[in-house]
């Protein structure tokens, strides 16, 4: 899990009180663009990036200077400030990735606030920033990678955060290694473990969100998101940015999300059933 924050977007989450307020992101901003791989030798396209599919990645092989991107060209300029990646393989290779924008199409490029950053492990990567100017092209930039195989990523979202109005305080189980793994089992006659082997593995988690407003939930955000995640659409899912680096890519595992009438002033409260996928 990696949740890279930028001084000036922890500044923006602090001054707004949603430092600690999970954060979704739903809608890929950049769904409508073209993708285009650059550097390096393409195997699978980088049009899969376009894609919320864990399993269809984009494959490509590192030039020999251990570089490789893949932009996009949007259909407008358009500015963001959250980009995240899920299904990957960049901490294999070891290389450091760079979000970056240009407002030419190409040269020069411009890396957002957030720096330049290496993963440690495989898992979900979500990177806050302050918000860049608005530009038509769009690219993830790795360098540095040492490993004779190709990187694979399989989803990556541009878009704008977007803060529930209150915190998680209990009644959530953050999945810090995988909670579910279907596996196989050899056993002796005698009993004895003879060895097992991992077949499957994911989490899953419960998010119970209470004390919503009615016009929140009655908001185009908040029933856009809820259309979008009842429909089987991926989302990534930030429990607390600032003190944990707990992000997920995953989508609904269980019941639609309905909203219910919970106490006084017209509060409500929705529970997020959600299967996690985790690929450390």
């Amino acid at each position: 899990m990696t949740v890279i924050i930028s001084a000036g977007a922890a500044a923006e989450l602090a001054a707004e009180g949603t430092e600690n307020n999970p954060i979704i992101l739903w809608e890929n901003l950049a769904a409508d663009g073209a993708w285009e791989a650059g550097s390096g030798t393409e195997i699978e396209s980088a049009r899969f990036l376009n894609t919320e599919s864990t399993y269809d990645r984009w494959i490509q092989t590192y030039s020999g200077s251990g570089i490789c991107n893949a932009k996009v060209d949007l259909p407008v300029s358009r500015s963001f400030n959250i980009a995240c990646i899920a299904a990957h393989t960049i901490s294999d290779e070891g290389a450091a990735v760079r979000i970056q924008y240009s407002p030419t199409g190409g040269s020069p490029w411009t890396t957002v606030s957030a720096g330049e950053f290496s993963p440690t492990d495989n898992s979900a990567i979500c990177v806050l920033f302050d918000g860049a100017p608005s530009a038509p092209t769009w690219r993830i930039r790795l360098s540095e990678g040492t490993s004779d195989e190709p990187v694979a990523i399989g989803a990556l979202f541009f878009g704008n955060r977007w803060s529930l109005p209150q915190r998680i305080y209990q009644g959530y189980t953050p999945p810090i290694t995988p909670t579910q793994a279907d596996f196989q089992s050899n056993v002796s006659e005698s009993g004895n473990l003879l060895g097992s082997s991992v077949i499957r593995k994911g989490s899953s988690a419960v998010a119970n969100l209470s004390h919503l407003t009615p016009t929140f939930i009655r908001d185009a955000a908040w029933t856009g998101f809820q259309n979008h995640f009842n429909e089987g659409g991926g989302s990534f899912w930030v429990w607390r940015p600032t003190k944990y680096e707990d992000a997920f890519y995953g989508w609904k595992s269980g019941d639609s999300i309905i909203p219910t009438n919970t106490g006084p002033k017209g509060y409500m409260g929705a529970n997020l059933e959600m299967r996690l996928f985790d690929d450390p």
